[in-house]
């Protein structure tokens, strides 16, 4: 999790990114694929006018993180293909949120040993 100084005005935006480490690119990727209910990543690549590789990469890093779904589709004819999903947004806030206490968590157990270690 990145830091944001508690100074500077956020929005949610800021907070996914930090929370996962995402970068911009991973958002717009989230927020097209939002929009377009369900998508291969090359079909997004060509709307979003960016190299298949790229927007893949940027699907694997939003399914790591459980923003996305990624499901394999059988082709009749032999192979196969993945689609990807954005997931239910209460269900992403409830990821975030849970991110975010278990960081508060660990912070408050580090500092308990501060003054031994700091001294």
């Amino acid at each position: 999790m990145k830091f944001i100084r508690l100074h500077e005005s956020i929005c949610c935006r800021d907070v996914i990114q930090s929370v996962f480490e995402l970068n911009k690119l991973d958002l717009d990727v989230y927020k097209k694929l939002k929009e377009m209910k369900e998508s291969r990543a090359d079909i997004l690549a060509k709307k979003m006018s960016k190299e298949r590789s790229t927007i893949y990469r940027s699907l694997q890093r939003l399914t790591s993180c459980k923003l996305c779904t990624k499901k394999t589709r059988t082709i009749e004819t032999g192979g196969y293909y993945h689609t990807y999903s954005c997931n239910d947004p209460k269900q992403v806030r409830k990821e975030i949120e849970s991110c975010i206490d278990d960081w508060y968590k660990l912070m408050k157990n580090t500092l308990k040993d501060f003054e031994k270690e700091m001294g």
